[in-house]
This record gives structure tokens, C-alpha cells and sequence, in this order.
């Protein structure tokens, strides 16, 4: 081969010790430039923003007990995050149907999650589903999975949220915190 021949990574080995682990995650998701597909990055920049408010984050964050992951269009790299997690709450961009609308704010947890995520909204998230399926054919999954987002109106190339989304978000980042303020009691 060429001296552009570059090996592929071998994730059969994949063991989750380069990401050093945490009891508690948050896992932002989306990519910026595909419009309503970087929902799940807003709610986690903001959700980030709230931290010197909330001690119990402070204080789990110290002592390594939280942790926070701008996952943003990760594939197979983010298995250890999610092996490695006892609690892991996901932000996302999350598809419509089944009554939820354009801009609506939504939470999922345990088994809900992995059907949402096979109503394909973006390309990451097929991602995600086979990243949630590696950790549970592993054994190593989290005991708690939690998703907050907003249902996207429009995932297409370009930059910003729609107006429907980014009405959602802070309904979403209301949830996100609760759900967090709630591990950390």
C-alpha cells in the first residue's frame, strides 16, 4: 500500500480504560452544521453554563464522579463512555412521530431509549444505537440510560437551529438538569 495507508482501529478490544470512566455522564450529541442535528449540542452547552449554580454537580465533577462529553458526531470511540458509565444521560436531537411534534421537548429512560433512537432523525444516531448494542453485548452497559432533547423540524446543511427546535431547548435543558439534580442527591 501507499504512504497514505492508515490503519483502521480495532474496536473488538475496545475496554473503555482510555476514557477513565465516571459513575455519572452527560453525553452531548449532534453535529452544528446540519441545521435541528445540533440540538443535542445546544442543550449541552447550556447545561454546561449551569454548573457554578448547582453545588452537587461542582462537588461530583471534582471528585470525578460526573462527567461531561461533547460526543458530537463520535462513533464506535465513544463505546468506553458508554461501558464505563453507571448513569449516562444522552442529549440529542430526536425524531418526530408518535405524537411529538417540532420543537417538543422530550425524555426517554431504559428501554424507551433504544427504540427512539432506531427512528433514524440523523446519521449519528445509528451510530449511537450500535454504540448502546456494543456495550450490552459486552456486559458492561449503564444500570440507568436517560435521553433529553427536542424533536428537529429540519436536518439539513446548514448552520443554526430552526425556530421550532430552538424553542424546545430550554424546556430540554430544564429536563436534563432535573434528571442530573436527581443522580446527585
Amino acid at each position: 500500500m501507499g504512504e497514505f495507508t492508515k490503519d483502521l482501529p480495532d474496536f473488538s478490544r475496545v475496554d473503555g480504560s482510555g476514557f477513565g470512566g465516571a459513575r455519572f455522564v452527560v453525553l452531548g450529541v449532534g453535529n452544528p452544521i446540519m441545521g435541528d442535528d445540533g440540538i443535542g449540542l445546544e442543550i449541552f452547552s447550556r447545561l454546561q453554563a449551569m454548573i457554578d449554580s448547582r453545588p452537587a454537580w461542582t462537588t461530583a465533577l471534582a471528585g470525578g464522579e460526573l462527567k461531561f462529553v461533547e460526543g458530537g458526531t463520535g462513533g464506535m470511540e465513544l463505546v468506553p463512555v458508554v461501558q464505563e458509565s453507571e448513569h449516562l444521560l444522552i442529549l440529542d436531537s430526536v425524531a418526530g412521530g408518535a405524537g411529538r411534534r417540532a420543537g417538543d421537548a422530550v425524555h426517554l429512560s431504559g428501554d424507551h431509549v433504544p427504540r427512539l433512537l432506531s427512528m433514524k432523525m440523523s446519521p449519528h444516531q445509528v451510530g449511537l444505537l450500535d454504540i448502546l448494542t456494543s456495550a450490552r453485548l459486552t456486559g458492561r452497559e449503564p444500570a440507568v440510560l436517560e435521553v433529553a432533547g427536542v424533536v428537529g423540524e429540519d436536518v439539513d446543511l446548514r448552520l443554526g437551529l430552526t425556530a421550532a427546535a430552538a424553542g424546545g431547548i430550554p424546556r430540554a435543558v430544564e429536563m436534563a438538569a432535573e434528571i442530573l439534580d436527581r443522580w446527585l442527591v
